[in-house]
């Protein structure tokens, strides 16, 4: 059955927080967060006022969407805290660490990887992330969501998963009622309340932490991590009512060409080709659907306000960060502080040496190494401060 186009709301309402992410390297937004914060603050912003009431997470910034959905009711203190957590976020809260269970789930992997043919059995993935849904429990408080938003303090908040089962990218919101689902090929918009079985499958890094079931559309499905098969990170926002969308992304700058090489560099290790997988999978889509929208804007602009009102497209100005250094190269300097034991099962595939550092980047929950990317983020922060100073000048001043 066909499905019309979803209609474009008619009234916008507010700014939009748009968080991407990429497991450990995530921490870079709660430093990002807070510098603007400061911003707000300084600016007089009211205490009681959600500066962002449409929030939309992928991956790991999920967690970062879900936390602040959680408690925007308060939102400075909120982003405060996100700060304080990521600096003080440890490994055994995200995945099992000890030796033995890293040593039996590495061994599990590698036998099923190669004899599961003759066994019948599946890998289910390389860790077990049943500590991150303790803490996710302990953090976000999803029943103060639908508080929020009945109370006016929040619009909608998403999270992005992607299916195994359908191969849909699907977007789950939990929003005003004014708010209706969304379809386009490959891409569905499906309203239900959050909880923290959505944050495990947005932020299930593909063979590292395990597939989550959640109840799609018609039924069942085994969701991953939601940047898989994600174009248009921008695209939610947009659905979901947004004005104008600030967004956070965790993709390294663009490497320089350097010098010519004469001879052929050593084989890649396996982590070499995991972490050229990862970050396929992480693929810098936001730079890109920026550029989109900022043609749209342009077009807009040129044309006579007759001919603009009568076009299915709105403005959507963007205000995006990105790490001005280098995360592969923080992580490099930071590996050693993994706890021993994973740090072992991890070399052992070469993750953590030499080019392997850049898979190493998404799997370091240690707090040398997150307390430095919330620094690089507040740096990229203040280096923007004019501009996140206008970037909030337009919003319509309704509590």
């Amino acid at each position: 059955m066909s499905v019309p186009p979803t209609p474009i709301p008619i009234a916008p309402q507010g700014a939009a927080l748009v968080l991407l992410g990429g497991g450990a390297r995530t921490a870079y937004q709660a430093g990002v967060l807070a510098g603007v914060a400061e911003v707000l603050r300084d600016e007089g912003w009211p205490a009681q006022r959600n500066p962002f009431p449409v929030v939309c997470g992928t991956s790991a910034g999920a967690i970062n969407a879900a936390y602040f959905a959680s408690r925007c009711a308060d939102w400075q203190q909120a982003l405060e805290e996100m700060q304080a957590l990521w600096c003080s976020l440890q490994a055994h809260e995200v995945f099992e660490v000890g030796a033995l269970q890293l040593l039996r789930g590495g061994a599990r992997w590698l036998a099923l990887m190669t004899l599961g043919w003759l066994i019948k059995q599946h890998p289910r993935s390389l860790l077990d992330n049943t500590p991150l849904a303790h803490t996710l429990k302990r953090l976000v408080q999803f029943e103060t969501v639908g508080e929020a938003i009945q109370a006016g303090k929040l619009r909608a908040v998403s999270v992005a998963a992607s299916s195994y089962t359908s191969g849909r990218h699907i977007t789950f919101f939990q929003a005003h009622p004014d708010v209706q689902p969304w379809r386009r090929p490959g891409l569905w918009g499906i309203s239900q309340p959050l909880g923290v079985e959505h944050l495990l499958a947005s932020s299930a890094l593909p063979f590292v932490f395990p597939a989550t079931p959640l109840h799609g559309e018609v039924g069942p499905e085994y969701f991953g991590d939601g940047a898989m098969r994600q174009l248009a990170p921008l695209a939610p926002a947009i659905h979901l009512g947004a004005e104008r969308a600030l967004a956070i992304g965790v993709a390294e700058p663009h490497p320089e060409a350097g010098a010519m090489r004469q001879h052929l560099p050593p084989y890649p290790s396996v982590a070499e080709i995991a972490a050229h997988g990862m970050s396929s999978v992480f693929l810098d889509t936001l730079r890109a659907d920026v550029q989109q929208a900022n043609r749209i804007n342009r077009m807009l602009a040129d044309l006579p306000e007759r001919v603009r009102a009568s076009v299915p497209y709105r403005p959507l100005p963007t205000l995006t960060f990105m790490p001005s250094a280098s995360i592969d190269a923080i992580a490099a300097r930071h590996w050693h502080s993994m706890p021993r034991g994973a740090r072992l099962l991890l070399q052992s595939v070469g993750i953590g040496t030499g080019r392997g550092a850049a898979l190493a980047s998404y799997l370091l929950f240690t707090p040398d190494y997150l307390t430095a990317l919330v620094e690089l983020g507040r740096a990229d922060a203040a280096a923007q401060r004019e501009s996140i100073a206008a970037f909030f000048k337009p919003d319509p001043h309704c509590a």
